[in-house]
């Protein structure tokens, strides 16, 4: 009885790690890194490899690969796997040379994207962020929490490192395009939770765009990627902002439109 019960426990486990005959196997995360590092012309790294990377003062959780084969294949690097499709998706709206421009002498690599489980500071958790740090141009993803507007919107924040190296001054008129008597919050903490993705008015993209300036370009440069004509067209304040931030932009790294 034990033995014919240890069989069957041992064909239940090789049923679920193997997949069914004719069947294809899931997607190997590898080889969709390749693809990306080789097409966009940018580092790709995953979980634990992140361990070797600036950090910031963030904290980053990354799930143990463990010690069995079981346990290996629930933690491997192919849980990633959709969110690098979510990132080939994003990215294959840009320009072809688009990428190369994040190449500089004080960023031999250009961009490095690391993906991890989750991201965390101070009891907030984020869906991504950009760091700069040991000569390397960082963008995290969380795998869980990130959409085509996080990518942007993080992908943003290393372009403006860009555009800042190229004129420090790039953006001091930008507090002119906003309400007079405005001032950011200064506080990320401040709005946690649904109340930070709001539409507040013309002015702003959403609620925590009037945190930081920083934020609330990126927030813009969201809805440039993202939205049409018709949501544009009942914004006008936004549009001044839009179109002062695709001005600094294609100033390094070309029109991004030029092939529409």
């Amino acid at each position: 009885m034990k033995r014919a019960l240890a069989f069957f426990l041992a064909l239940l486990v090789l049923c679920f790690v193997l997949p069914a005959a004719g069947e294809p196997a899931a997607e190997d995360a590898d080889t969709l890194r390749a693809f990306l590092q080789e097409h966009y012309g940018l580092s790709v790294r995953m979980g634990s490899e992140c361990y070797d990377y600036a950090l910031m003062d963030y904290e980053f959780k990354i799930t143990p690969e463990g010690n069995t084969p079981f346990q290996k294949l629930l933690a491997g690097n192919d849980r990633f796997a959709p969110l690098l499709r979510l990132l080939d998706d994003a990215f294959s709206v840009y320009p072809p040379e688009f990428f190369s421009r994040f190449r500089t002498s004080k960023y031999p690599d250009g961009l490095l994207i690391l993906l991890v489980d989750g991201i965390e500071n101070e009891g907030v958790t984020y869906g991504g962020v950009e760091t700069t740090g040991n000569g390397l141009l960082e963008i995290i993803l969380s795998r869980t929490g990130v959409d085509r507007h996080t990518i942007h919107h993080e992908l943003y924040h290393a372009m403006e490192v860009r555009i800042l190296a190229e004129n420090k001054r790039a953006f001091d008129k930008w507090r002119t395009l906003n309400p007079r008597g405005f001032s950011y919050s200064q506080k990320n903490s401040a709005l946690i939770g649904e109340d930070q993705f709001a539409e507040p008015d013309d002015w702003f993209a959403r609620e925590y765009s009037k945190t930081f300036e920083e934020e609330d370009r990126a927030t813009v440069f969201e809805d440039i990627m993202t939205k049409d004509e018709a949501w544009w067209s009942t914004r006008p304040h936004l549009q001044k902002k839009a179109e002062f931030l695709l001005e600094k932009i294609s100033a390094v790294f070309g029109d991004l439109f030029a092939g529409e």
